[in-house]
This record gives C-alpha cells, sequence and structure tokens, in this order.
C-alpha cells in the first residue's frame, strides 16, 4: 500500500499532556526555527482498513518518538515507558573537539545543488508521498540487513541517499544527512515524550556501500558527536529568542548545508487487540535551507516510510525499488 497525498493535517492536543512542562532548550531552538517561517508539525498517519487520519504534532513541543507516544497513548495503547538511548552521553569537552575537528565539508554538495524547496500553502505542508510494507517484506528487509551485518536504519538511509541524487545539480558529490538520536536515559525531562533528542550529521559519498555508512554512524556517536551537538544546543539556550532567531537566519544562508532529516523511530510492537490493526506513517519536518524529511517506523511488524518536500512522489518511488 502507498500513495503520495495532500492531506490536511489535524493539528492534535491530547488533553492528558501537562500545560506546566518548562520548555527545554532545544525547544527554544524549534521555537526559533518556527519564528523564520519554518513549518515545524511532525506528521503522523494512521492507516485503519485503507483510510489514513494524519495528525500534526509541533517539534516545539516533542521528538517523534514522544509525538508517536502521544498519539498511541491517546488511542489505547499502554506505554509505559519510551525507548532509551543505548548511545550514553559521556563528556563535555571531549566530544566537542572532536565534533569540530571533524567536520569538513569538502567535496560536499552545497544547498545551491538542491534549493528552492517546496512552496507552502496557508502554513501547511500538503505533499507527503508513503508506502506501507507487508510484515513478509519487513521481513526480508530485516533478514537483508542481517545478511549485510547492518542495521535497518543504515540500510534505509543509504536507499534513500541513492534515491535522492537524481534531484541534485552535482549527484557526484557527498551529500549530508541529518540522522536524530534519541537522548532518553541520558537525559531526563518531566514530560517523558519532550525533546530528548539530538543528532549526528551523516555525510555520504555517491559510491559509499552501506557497510560504509553503518561504520561512520557508529564513529560518529563513539566520537560523542550526539552529545556535542545537544550540548551546543544547550548552551545556545542562554540566547534570548531574537538572537536565535537571527543566528538561524544566517546559518542557513551559508553554502554549506544538510540535504534533510532522515528519522527513524525504531520498531513498536504492541497488542494488536489494542491498536486494531493500525499502521502507522511518520516523517520529520522540512527546514529552511533543507531539500527533504524522511521517516520510517516499523509498527506491529509492517515497515512504513514516507517523504515531505520536493518531488516526494518521484522519491518515493525510486525509495521503494531501491529498497526491494
Amino acid at each position: 500500500m502507498s500513495g503520495p497525498s495532500r492531506p490536511k493535517l489535524k493539528i492534535y492536543q491530547p488533553q492528558y499532556l501537562s500545560q506546566t512542562s518548562a520548555i527545554t532548550a532545544s525547544e527554544s531552538w524549534f521555537h526559533a526555527s518556527e519564528a523564520i517561517g519554518d513549518l515545524m508539525g511532525i506528521c503522523y498517519g494512521r492507516i485503519t482498513n485503507g483510510e489514513v487520519q494524519w495528525f500534526n504534532i509541533s517539534h516545539c513541543e516533542c521528538d517523534g518518538i514522544g509525538g508517536f507516544a502521544r498519539l498511541l497513548r491517546a488511542h489505547g495503547a499502554e506505554i509505559p515507558s519510551l525507548p532509551e538511548t543505548k548511545h550514553a552521553c559521556r563528556g563535555i569537552f571531549i566530544p566537542l573537539w572532536r565534533l569540530l575537528r571533524n567536520r569538513d565539508n569538502n567535496d560536499s554538495a552545497m544547498r545551491s545543488d538542491w534549493l528552492p524547496t517546496i512552496p507552502s500553502e496557508n502554513n501547511i505542508v500538503e505533499n507527503i508521498a508513503w508506502h506501507l510494507f507487508t510484515e513478509n517484506e519487513t521481513q526480508a528487509i530485516l533478514n537483508r540487513c542481517r545478511e549485510q551485518k547492518v542495521t535497518m536504519n543504515s540500510y534505509l538511509l543509504h536507499c534513500l541517499d541513492q534515491s535522492t541524487r537524481s534531484e541534485i545539480s552535482r549527484p557526484e558529490k557527498k551529500i549530508t544527512w541529518v540522522v536524530p538520536v534519541n537522548l532518553r536515559g541520558a537525559i531526563r525531562y518531566a514530560d517523558d515524550t519532550q525533546n530528548h533528542v539530538s543528532c549526528v550529521e551523516v555525510q555520504i559519498a555517491s559510491n559509499d556501500t552501506t557497510q560504509i555508512i553503518h561504520r561512520q554512524i557508529i564513529q560518529r556517536l563513539e566520537r560523542g558527536e550526539h552529545r556535542a551537538n545537544f550540548l551546543l544546543l544547550t548552551l545556545g539556550g542562554i540566547l534570548s529568542h531574537q538572537a536565535k532567531v537571527n543566528f538561524l537566519t544566517k546559518d542557513r544562508s551559508k553554502p554549506a548545508g544538510n540535504i534533510g532529516s532522515f528519522s527513524n523511530l525504531g520498531v513498536w510492537n504492541l497488542d494488536k487487540k489494542t491498536t486494531d490493526e493500525d499502521s502507522w506513517i511518520f516523517c520529520p519536518p522540512v527546514v529552511t535551507g533543507q531539500r527533504l524529511g524522511a521517516g520510517c517506523v516499523t509498527f506491529n511488524g509492517r515497515l512504513s516510510i514516507a517523504t515531505q518536500g520536493n518531488s516526494p512522489a518521484e522519491r518515493m518511488q525510486r525509495w521503494v525499488e531501491n529498497i526491494r
């Protein structure tokens, strides 16, 4: 099952959520991003009997995992605790030094290679393409990943990267991707659905294999780049809202940048009776200077993938073909 769609997204505000949770440092940056015109809604689709009900939860309130947990809990699922990181955040100065030392934009595609980004209408992103794999197809993909000794995350990112190269003016260049990292367990907030998130930036060459990409992601996590990025967000949290807005505006006008984010919410196996055999779709937002956002989630044995931004339907078709 698949489909490019133009959903009118429902603004979802569960009643049980606390309205008193303090805004985290990372959330203050998402508010600043929203102030310069970015649409910070995380998109989710609930598939029931072939019909998709769309939801939009602001990244200013929660991360991808947190937003998904809100929706599942509101639909009757019991989720006492959320997934925790396998890559603890340790140290301060060494992760920061390693991050600055290993930053290299040489031979990388620039923002001018993929701009402009897709226009918006009435502050609603209206162009999402998605695909839902069967349980047998999902198992076959998992088996392929095990044979190659890589994670599903690395495999899907490699397939996505190859599916995107025809969209940029210099496809032979390295492409920089943002990969969010869940920090639950290393950091804790009063509301477990808030933004417990950081990221690493993965640079992929046109001839990189899945194994090379997998090793790069592991190395970046071992160097603590997600820790360093979280620390930079936290330190920058002392800036005023306007200072953050000014910083983001200037930073996103620079030639170097990332093409977009690829976010994997992981595997969720819940009681099928509770969830009425639903399937779910997930896609992160696209911000200024990026071309696309892409996301995936495996829910009750079925993998779904989604993308938004420029030319999503064509990209989705290539992505599915590459995965298969």
